[in-house]
């Protein structure tokens, strides 16, 4: 078990010296394969700690509730963050996976967001029929229930001209943007990000906003954005003391933050919601 625990402690100061670059998160998910390897209790007691480290809250909470019997206040925990399954875990970097996908200019970097996740073997996409590696996972509006589609047909607006559908809602988007195109990039030809509650799609300069990703109050320190963000008019729609509100945001739990860039002066904006 100590040489488990020395190896997790060694890739965990790693992650934290990096703020989680994908090296760092790259390596601890080649751990986390070599311990579902492992056949042992020492392993799988270890596999929880790196999935936490990932939030991978629901797999950490299903290893765990299989090696504790009774009350537990980790497994209390767990049990409240696994809720939300395993949509807002950091995700390994996949550089051959990057380069295949197309350019969405207002979610950059849809694989490190988890927008979308390589899957082996590959499914096929209900929208073009072909193979795909590449899945996406947030969300899509339409009458009729879609599980598949792959990059291209969500790039293209080949996806939501089939089935109907929008991958972002264009009444919850922020006011300030008067080009009808830019509005359709933005439903009907970029991937979306998961919320607690209905997804906001930020706007600045007369132009939407990328997509960062999901942050709490940890994340935005260690960007240095926290001071920046105290300045968002966005504030005065909530009516609350912005840095109490801010410190209360936990990447992954009750009250989530979303990260949100200008395209144009390169300002960072915020959104947030709770459970």
């Amino acid at each position: 078990m100590k040489e488990y625990q020395q190896k997790f402690r060694d890739l965990k100061q790693a992650f934290e010296q990096t703020g989680g670059d994908a090296a760092s998160v790259q390596a601890l998910y080649e751990y986390k394969g070599f311990l579902e390897g492992q056949d042992t209790s020492e392993a799988r007691w270890m596999l929880v700690e790196v999935c936490e480290q990932l939030r991978l809250y629901q797999t950490a909470y299903q290893l765990l509730c299989s090696l504790v019997t009774g009350e537990d206040e980790r497994l209390a925990r767990l049990q409240e963050l696994q809720e939300q399954g395993d949509r807002f875990a950091l995700q390994p970097s996949g550089e051959g996976e990057a380069a295949a996908l197309p350019t969405f200019r207002y979610h950059p970097e849809p694989l490190k967001t988890g927008a979308f996740v390589p899957v082996n073997p590959p499914e096929r996409c209900e929208c073009c029929g072909k193979p795909t590696s590449i899945r996406y996972e947030g969300p899509f509006y339409s009458v009729e229930e879609v599980s598949c589609l792959c990059p291209d047909c969500i790039a293209s607006g080949a996806a939501a001209e089939k089935f109907d559908g929008q991958f972002q809602d264009d009444c919850s988007v922020e006011e300030g943007v008067d080009d009808p195109d830019k509005l359709e990039e933005l439903v009907c030809r970029t991937p979306g990000y998961s919320g607690w509650q209905q997804e906001y799609w930020r706007s600045h300069c007369g132009d939407y906003c990328a997509f960062v990703g999901y942050v709490g109050y940890r994340e935005l320190e260690q960007m240095g954005l926290v001071e920046q963000l105290l300045e968002d008019t966005v504030w005065e729609e909530w009516g609350a003391d912005p840095l109490e509100l801010m410190q209360g945001m936990q990447n992954g739990g009750g009250l989530q933050g979303y990260l949100f860039r200008c395209l144009h002066c390169g300002k960072y904006l915020l959104w947030m919601d709770c459970d």
